[in-house]
């Protein structure tokens, strides 16, 4: 298929930002002694629930193999930045994050703070169309296989695209009964179900 010159634009634009990612996360990370991975390992574990706190999890969300993940969560543990205990079930492992580590979680957290000032100077319609158009790649990239994990509301059952006139909040969430506006779009919900179309 003939690809438009802006989409192929568009394509290389989320590449060099996807560049520009990549190399703030691993000066941040180096300058914690981590691996990129260890430090993305630090901060879901600040922000996920109790059950996305194993290895299997971990490693789904960020598209590595459980091994490559579970060599990154025993460097931490040698770190003393977290520790595993028994689930209820008794055999799953949960990660959690020590004193030491949540230090390191607060001093990670405004690792992509360029990023959001860069953002500062993007008049806010601009953001939330922005945001919508991301989430609907991310919803087409989980579609093909490419991405394994995506908690977004325009991948989720409850989602109801153009469901009111308002072009600010122009989609319905059927779980809350509400309007979504575009700039509230959620990029990891908890209440996600995925959508089976």
């Amino acid at each position: 298929m003939e690809r438009s010159g802006l989409d192929r634009r568009l394509a290389d634009a989320v590449e060099r930002v996807g560049h520009g990612l990549r190399a703030l996360s691993q000066r941040t990370a180096r300058e914690h002694g981590l691996t990129p991975l260890q430090q993305q390992v630090v901060l879901a574990l600040t922000a996920q629930p109790e059950v996305r706190r194993e290895v299997s999890a971990l490693a789904a969300e960020f598209d590595v193999t459980k091994a490559t993940t579970s060599d990154a969560v025993s460097a931490l543990e040698r770190k003393g930045l977290i520790t595993r205990t028994p689930g209820q079930d008794g055999r799953r492992r949960l990660l959690a994050l020590t004193a030491e580590g949540a230090e390191v979680a607060r001093a990670l957290e405004p690792w992509d703070e360029p990023l959001l000032r860069a953002l500062d100077g993007v008049p806010e319609a601009d953001r939330a169309t922005t945001l919508h158009t991301l989430l609907r790649v991310i919803a087409g990239l989980q579609r093909s296989g490419v991405v394994s994990v995506a908690r977004t509301c325009v991948s989720c059952r409850f989602f109801r695209r153009d469901a009111h006139p308002d072009p600010v909040a122009p989609h319905h969430c059927g779980l809350l009964d509400a309007p979504l506006p575009l700039a509230e779009l959620r990029v990891d919900c908890l209440e996600h179900e995925p959508a089976t179309t």
